[in-house]
């Protein structure tokens, strides 16, 4: 188009993408025009610093998993859609608190159909099991997730927190605000008919300030805040609920580069307190460098399990495409 003479504009936050096919790059700032420049003079560095406003390390920080013990224990899941469809079918592995796992592969292929079924959302077809462990090592056996739907994973002392791929239609109410979206956790645990609402608005006015929630109040629907707003309050949710298993789907899909460097940071500190973290993303460039081992899946089953530091992104790509699979 650009050779036929067509003006193009691109609007991404993609710095690679930028940096690959455009001219000149203009920037914006919280609605506010911040100035153009020419792509062959610039590097993500620079374009970073004009959209935050500061300069911002691009280092994903990777810590060494420490004392790394087995939390969840996935074992021949499937999964079928209501139409008869095959989506998962026989899928194992193993999860450890202290490390994170990522899971890659082609959209579509069975990555959000995956972290469903070990919420309890989806189905697993018979011959499955998912056993969660509490105390790993310890006294207590695991406890089998399968078979059970969110309530009854939460009243049973399952501590798992999942941030899903549809923000505002599976992970939180748009017309309500903060305050009540942390409700959705707590409602039951008042009194009589009577709800506590003071804990939750404590825990919404802490995420706010934790996290830098841009919004008029803990009382504004989300639906009206930006989509990194809308991410860090749902992430935020989630991680107060002190879980041992944490699993996000697609955590900085349309984020900012400074919202998205938050996220890794939030999953590194989860990382860093034990918790077993599952990280979905679209991102090969990102998996690599958060994630300590890389679940591929390829037409709904295991292709190949990674080592996040020794892959690399043309050995994942091989496993995604079905170029490759475990022997």
């Amino acid at each position: 188009m650009k050779a036929d003479g067509k003006s193009v504009v691109i609007i991404t936050h993609k710095l690679h993408e930028v940096l690959a096919i455009s001219d000149r790059v203009s920037i914006l700032r919280k609605g506010e025009y911040v100035g153009s420049v020419k792509t062959a003079e610039a590097d993500e560095s620079l374009l970073t610093e004009m959209m935050v406003g500061k300069k911002v390390a691009l280092n994903i920080e990777r810590p060494e998993p420490v004392n790394p013990v087995k939390r969840l224990e996935v074992r021949n899941i499937s999964v079928v859609s209501e139409e008869g469809v095959s989506i998962l079918s026989d899928i194992s592995f193993d999860v450890y608190g202290g490390e994170i796992l990522g899971i890659a592969g082609v959209s579509g292929n069975g990555q959000k159909e995956l972290l469903e079924a070990i919420a309890g959302l989806q189905p697993v077809a018979a011959g499955g099991s998912i056993k969660y462990y509490n105390e790993p090592g310890g006294s207590e056996p695991p406890m089998e997730v399968v078979g059970k739907n969110p309530r009854i994973i939460r009243n049973a002392g399952i501590h798992m927190s999942f941030v899903p791929e549809d923000r505002l239609g599976m992970g939180l109410v748009g017309s309500m605000g903060m305050t009540g979206n942390m409700m959705l956790k707590s409602y039951d645990r008042g009194r009589g008919f009577l709800t506590d609402r003071k804990k939750p608005q404590d825990l919404a006015e802490s995420i706010m300030k934790e996290l830098g929630v841009v919004t008029p109040g803990v009382n504004t629907p989300v639906s009206r805040l930006s989509g990194g707003n809308v991410q860090k309050v749902l992430v935020g949710r989630e991680i107060s609920e002190s879980p041992i298993v944490l699993m996000t789907a697609y955590a900085v899909r349309g984020l900012d580069i400074n919202t998205s460097y938050t996220i890794y940071d939030l999953l590194n500190r989860q990382k860093k307190k034990g918790v077993a973290v599952i990280y979905v993303g679209e991102d090969l460039d990102v998996l690599l460098e958060l994630c300590d081992r890389i679940l591929v899946l390829c037409g709904g089953r295991v292709s190949g399990i990674l080592d996040g530091r020794k892959a690399a992104k043309e050995e994942v790509g091989l496993f995604m495409s079905g170029g490759r699979r475990i022997e």
